[in-house]
């Protein structure tokens, strides 16, 4: 609504102004008047700006706060498989850039466009009614500003995502030669990994060139088609004004009440770098958020095992599987096996014969492809997947120690309210009480 009262401040002025010399006390009077309607018009637009621009910023806020928790909770919830198609550094850029991007759409953004969309429809309203020629001849100009700012959007929009591709074989390399720094420390790598690195780079900004260079031309067409639209509106305000046909406050309301909304559409789709990181990074996170992997940690369905009644009699039937990454090569092939509870039983073979296969089907991190496993006569797969993984523990080869106190890496997994001495008692059974006792 301030761009209406502004357009038509503007236009009372100007034909203030007009007033003849000779005719002072009126000149000033007028003048004085609709000066002051600009300064009150910029008190109101003081507060009602800032109470969108804090209210847009909160709820933006409250929008990136969500986005982390939801795709961090989406990301511990997909299967093992999952991880082996991603890597580290993609889903840690998911959580950490895509996350923040959103608030490419933050208060300033929002605000601009409702006010844009608000003072299009309400200026052609009002341009058509004031005078509905030049109003309509404004009107058609607008799409032409409009159409060219929201196709340089599109194009940022594309190239964010070629550079998320190019960026992610980069950001892949790198990661891999920091993880494992110690060997590249230890044989003199850096040097040559470093150049690598920068090849990478140098292709990747090679293959970008191109779509900066159209993104660039329809920035400059978008800003520039102001003037021209600007001097057509001018020339054709001059031919009504010499036919008396209008008059000067007619031309100068329905070229500042449409223009305005020309000029807001500009300052809308300057934040067009950050609107369209904040569109792919919006894709990115729903693709996310929508997919239900086929082995849900956080399914509440299957049958549910009796307290304290998993007695641990295993049964591979007839088993076969192969990676999806290595559809080809056959891991397992129909493979039996016979656990009875408290037996011990060794898997002796060479590497990748399947012997930590068995174990990932087991846990069910796995469905395989034939066959079936059983617990207890009953089939995994039928089971609640949650209570299930609760009933097994595997200690790997190499165990992992999170951030945090001794205590808390003992606990993890476990229902709360472990004593102490539930802690003591398990540390002991595992011959590792004494050597925790010794630590500092």
């Amino acid at each position: 609504m301030d761009n209406f009262r502004q357009a038509i401040f503007f236009a009372k002025l100007i034909e203030a102004v007009s007033v003849p010399a000779s005719q002072y006390n009126k000149l000033r009077s007028e003048t004085s008047f609709w000066a002051l309607m600009y300064l009150m018009l910029g008190i109101v637009a003081i507060i009602s700006w800032f109470g969108q621009g804090a209210c847009f910023a909160f709820s933006s806020e409250r929008l990136i706060r969500r986005a982390k928790d939801t795709a961090f909770r989406s990301i511990l919830r997909q299967e093992v498989s999952f991880f082996d198609e991603r890597s580290t550094g993609d889903l840690t850029t998911i959580l950490s850039q895509d996350t923040t991007h959103l608030g490419g759409l933050d208060g300033a953004v929002l605000g601009s466009m409702i006010t844009f969309r608000v003072t299009i429809v309400g200026g052609l309203a009002l341009s058509v009614a004031i005078g509905w020629k030049l109003g309509l001849v404004c009107a058609a100009l607008i799409p032409i500003t409009v159409g060219s700012g929201y196709i340089r959007l599109i194009i940022l929009s594309l190239f964010d995502r070629k550079v998320r591709q190019t960026q992610a074989k980069s950001a892949a390399y790198a990661n891999e030669a920091v993880r494992a720094i110690r060997t590249v420390a230890s044989l003199g790598l850096e040097n040559e990994v470093l150049q690598r690195y920068r090849a990478i780079l140098e292709r990747d900004a090679a293959a970008s060139l191109r779509s900066i260079l159209q993104a660039s031309v329809l920035f400059a067409l978008s800003q520039s088609l102001l003037m021209p639209t600007g001097a057509l509106v001018f020339w054709y305000s001059s031919t009504l004004l010499a036919t008396g046909e209008y008059t000067l406050t007619q031309c100068f309301i329905c070229f500042s009440a449409l223009v305005t909304g020309a000029q807001t559409a500009g300052a809308v789709f300057n934040f067009a770098p950050d609107m369209s990181k904040a569109m792919q990074a919006g894709r990115q996170l729903r693709n996310l958020f929508e997919r239900i992997p086929p082995i849900d940690s956080y399914s509440t369905e299957g049958r549910l095992l009796p307290a304290g009644a998993c007695h641990g009699a295993i049964e591979i039937l007839d088993v076969s599987y192969r990676y999806p990454q290595r559809p080809e090569r056959v891991v397992l092939e129909n493979f039996s096996l016979s656990i009875k509870p408290g037996q011990f039983v060794a898997l002796v073979g060479p590497s990748g014969c399947g012997k930590s296969t068995v174990l990932s089907l087991l846990e069910r991190f796995f469905d395989p492809e034939t066959g079936q496993i059983q617990v207890d006569g009953s089939s995994i797969t039928g089971l609640n997947i949650s209570q299930y993984r609760s009933c097994i523990a595997m200690v790997g080869q190499e165990p992992v120690v999170y951030s945090g106190t001794i205590r808390e890496n003992l606990v993890l997994g476990v229902a709360e309210g472990v004593t102490d001495e539930a802690i003591a008692q398990a540390c002991k059974d595992a011959n590792i009480h004494e050597f925790i006792s010794s630590l500092p």
